[in-house]
């Protein structure tokens, strides 16, 4: 075995590791993930790509994610299990394009430093390891950079086409790439075309029929949602996308600096990933949705390209011997493993209390519900994600992702009126929920009685059944 590969077995292996430890001290899955899930094992049990069967719409934003979920789930695997391991396979290959991406820009002896730092970078480790497609999506996405710099270009394009079926953010990056392709390499133009267009159209066509439109349902939900409720200022919001409430952002952004400057200049490259990154740093800025912790975090490893080539920029400037460069890396590689390592204790806290939350009220509400209602009764309810994956139960969902007719609702803050308008026969409240105001209402009170109250800390639900005579 050559040192080279050695190198590649230790950073996927440590990128892997990092995420699987974190997976074994929190157990934390992302509540959205069981969307996900769900529309998983009902394509694999033949009922379609829906949600609840019979209703066709496209509440996940990740379709391409969720048919290889169902491919697990036909070979009777664990959808969960399989979204784990399918993720833990994308780390590892994301810290190892990392490596060789750091080996293509000539980072010397300083090429282990990109992929150590998202092997173990404390926002990027969670989203990872939570049962959502972030993993996967961060993959195709530093894989189509990769293979753009390396004049690849068509297998760029066709990871940028990846991405953009596996979250509609991959949209921007295939844009970019076909649009920069199309235009500088005339010889074979017309096959940014092609690529893109065997996949998107099939999906668009077929996406089109089946649902209505291409466009993911959860997309115009949650605008509608957050309209009214949910987004934070423009100012916390970039802080939160760029860093900035954290102690490291500027230092990093700093770094980031510096590290363009060396990259550009010298290796000819960082162009076209700047105007990705603040591309999409600007999208979530200015869209009308909350930005949730695993939505940036695809933008990290490029980020870290940037940020690690301020280092060999700083040796280079100070003509450190380069004999002596080998050592000084491999002490700056232990102490920066260390730093992040520490960083991740406060995350693993944060996240296994998510996860008592989860399994103890949204979990528990979900078996419940499995237990004490009609295999064709209607429960409502927000956060559906463990709910209704642990239920079974044809679900109106309140947020209006799986649900379009609660959308309407939503964009004009009527949220009783979408209960009494629907007469599902259970509902799930959280109590304190903007959502859930009318507990208290006469009319709702009227139609609704309280039937079973789940508690968790300060966190209160309250499950109410229909009246059957009103």
């Amino acid at each position: 075995m050559t040192s080279t590969s050695r190198n590649l077995g230790i950073i996927f292996l440590s990128a892997v590791i990092a995420r699987l430890a974190f997976n074994y001290l929190t157990g934390f899955m992302a509540d959205d993930a069981f969307i996900t899930f769900r529309y998983a094992e009902n394509i694999a049990a033949g009922n379609g790509f829906v949600y609840n069967i019979g209703e066709k719409v496209l509440g996940t934003s990740t379709p391409f994610f969720t048919f290889i979920l169902s491919v697990f789930a036909v070979l009777s695997i664990s959808v969960p299990t399989a979204a784990l391991f399918v993720s833990l396979i994308a780390s590892g290959l994301t810290a190892v394009v990392l490596f060789r991406f750091a080996q293509l820009l000539r980072f010397s002896h300083f090429i282990a430093l990109p992929a150590v730092c998202y092997a173990l970078w404390p926002r990027s480790i969670p989203t990872d390891a939570c049962g959502m497609e972030t993993a996967f999506f961060t993959l195709l996405i530093i894989s189509a950079f990769y293979f753009q710099h390396k004049q690849l270009r068509l297998y760029a394009v066709g990871m940028a086409t990846l991405a953009a079926v596996t979250r509609p953010e991959g949209l921007g990056l295939l844009i970019l790439l076909t649009a920069y392709n199309f235009f500088s390499d005339r010889q074979r133009r017309w096959s940014y075309i092609i690529i893109p267009a065997i996949i998107l159209v099939p999906w668009l066509a077929l996406s089109t029929l089946y649902f209505g439109t291409p466009i993911p349902n959860s997309i115009t939900a949650k605008l509608a949602l957050y309209s009214r409720f949910g987004d934070t200022s423009f100012w916390d919001k970039l802080a939160y996308l760029m860093g900035w409430h954290k102690y490291y952002g500027y230092p990093l952004l700093l770094a980031a600096l510096f590290g363009s400057r060396w990259l550009i200049k010298k290796q000819n490259f960082g162009r076209l990933e700047v105007i990705w990154m603040v591309g999409t740093v600007l999208f979530y800025l200015f869209s009308r949705t909350r930005v949730f912790f695993w939505y940036i975090v695809p933008v990290f490893p490029v980020y870290f390209i940037f940020i690690m080539a301020a280092v060999p920029y700083f040796f280079d400037k100070i003509n450190y011997p380069a004999h002596k460069q080998k050592t000084a890396a491999v002490l700056l590689t232990l102490l920066m493993a260390a730093v992040l390592l520490a960083g991740n204790y406060q995350p693993v806290i944060r996240h296994r209390e998510s996860r008592d939350f989860y399994t103890n009220i949204h979990q528990q509400i979900g078996y419940y519900l499995y237990s004490h209602t009609n295999k064709n009764d209607l429960v409502a309810a927000e956060d559906i994600g463990y709910m209704g994956y642990y239920s079974k139960r044809r679900i109106l969902d309140r947020d209006g992702l799986v649900s379009p007719e609660a959308i309407p609702y939503n964009r004009e803050g009527r949220y009783r009126d979408l209960i009494i308008d629907r007469k599902p026969d259970w509902l799930v409240c959280a109590i304190g929920s903007p959502m859930s105001a009318f507990v208290e209402d006469s009319v709702f009170t009227a139609r609704y009685q309280t039937e079973r109250t789940f508690t968790f800390d300060i966190f209160q639900y309250i499950v109410y059944s229909r009246i059957k005579h009103k």
